[in-house]
């Protein structure tokens, strides 16, 4: 509304003076030659003066400036990519530039780092906040941004300002996207003998890994990802440096794993053949689950039904490279809690059933002479067994590129006050000079 204000001023101004009586040719040159004479000046015309500012408080009054500044909740992401250099600088450094001003003139801000879980300092004055903002590291593997803001609006009613250089979260008040394209390489994903190459830039690169002392290159596509296959079982693989440092060392390792499990001679034989030995890492246990399990848990049921042929699998990471379809399977007695059905009989009856951290196979006496037996375990065991290091975070290698940055509109409140002031001003103006005359 602040681009009518010089056009309304400039209409009164031109309907005032059409209205105003026309002097006389002689008093103007009266008033000429006094001018001159004396160093004319002419005199305000209050008038005028109190018609204009009755004009202008109206035209602010549409605008409905606020009273003051109010109180924001602030939103930093964490994240691995916000570490990227942008010239000197990272792409974090620069969001705090950007942040900074804002922080220091807001009454009351509350500052949530947003990582892989979110961190809030606050509610407080902004400028109690700064060292708070000025002491954020981005090296987490990725940043709930939603789960920030969520806790952000939970601890401050007030608009949230996102700063990230990914898009922004659906929903929130103002957004600065920090960062431009970069061409950055970083290992996405380690396994035994392998790992997985990314590449966050618009043209096709060379990565040059050094594994054990040798160097290798693999050409990595453009917003892709390449294999380097042929690694030793245990590892440590290592890139050049480029804009993202945090992505460009990794490692990979096995571990002996501690299992508790009962003392039966096919589990003592099953868990020598996996290289496991006595622990409290991976539970065993002879029961049919009631709930979700607390941790790693491998159930068999204490009883089984008449057998049934395996008629359909559902896919899942533990049935990879075990057959299932033919095999004659009891039933076991049906778990309680988020069990998942991965093989079912004829009626749709449940054979194998998973959990997160959990698995439930049938009796031990009807599967322990199977292949799918130690098959199974040993695919269940693997996520615990494996150790892998790094960032391996694919979304933070591919830097995430912003998009156009907006700020919360101010809550208005000073529109009112500022009509009442112009109403006063011209209802001056009325009993100045209208009614008198």
């Amino acid at each position: 509304m602040l681009w009518l204000l010089p056009l309304v001023l400039l209409l009164v101004y031109l309907l005032y003076r059409r209205r105003a009586p026309r002097p006389k040719p002689w008093a103007g040159v009266w008033l000429w030659k006094r001018g001159r004479a004396r160093r004319f000046r002419p005199r305000l015309d209050l008038r005028l003066f109190l018609l204009l500012l009755g004009a202008a408080l109206m035209v602010l009054a549409l605008e409905d400036p606020p009273l003051g500044p109010s109180p924001l909740v602030f939103v930093v992401d964490a994240s691995a990519s916000m570490a990227a250099r942008e010239g000197r600088k990272t792409r974090l450094d620069l969001a705090k530039e950007r942040l900074l001003p804002l922080l220091e003139r807001t009454p009351v801000a509350l500052l949530v780092r947003a990582g892989e879980k979110p961190t809030a300092f606050g509610p407080a004055p902004g400028v109690a906040l700064k060292e708070k903002l000025l002491a954020l590291e981005a090296k987490d593997r990725g940043a709930d941004l939603e789960a920030a803001v969520a806790l952000g609006r939970r601890l401050l009613k007030a608009p949230v300002v996102v700063a990230t250089d990914g898009p922004p979260p659906p929903g929130v008040e103002g957004y600065l996207g920090v960062g431009s394209p970069q061409e950055n390489l970083g290992i996405v994903a380690v396994a035994q003998g392998f790992l997985a190459l990314g590449n966050g830039g618009p043209r096709r690169l060379t990565a040059r890994v050094e594994v054990g002392g040798k160097v290798r290159e693999v050409e990595v596509p453009p917003r892709g990802f390449a294999p380097l296959l042929g690694l030793p079982p245990t590892f440590s693989a290592r890139l050049e440096e480029d804009a993202l440092p945090l992505d460009d060392r990794a490692s990979f390792g096995l571990r002996r794993l501690g299992v508790d499990y009962p003392r039966l001679p096919a589990l003592e034989r099953l868990f020598r053949l996996l290289g496991a030995g006595p622990g409290s890492e991976v539970r065993v246990r002879l029961a049919v689950p009631q709930g979700a399990p607390e941790g790693p848990t491998l159930y068999l049921a204490p009883s089984g039904r008449s057998p049934l042929p395996v008629l359909l699998t559902a896919p899942h990471p533990l049935l990879e490279g075990v057959a299932l379809l033919g095999e004659r399977l009891p039933p076991p007695p049906p778990p309680q809690g988020p069990w998942r059905a991965l093989a079912e009989g004829e009626g749709g009856v449940g054979l194998l059933y998973a959990a997160p951290h959990g698995l439930y196979l049938p009796p031990l006496e009807a599967i322990k002479d199977r292949p799918l037996f130690p098959l199974l375990v040993h695919r269940f065991l693997k996520p615990y067994r494996e150790v892998a290091s790094g960032l391996l975070a694919p979304e933070e290698t591919l830097l995430p590129t912003p998009e156009e940055s907006f700020l919360p509109r101010s809550p208005g409140g000073a529109g009112r006050f500022l009509a009442l002031l112009a109403a006063l001003v011209l209802l001056l103006e009325a009993l100045r000079f209208r009614f008198r005359a």
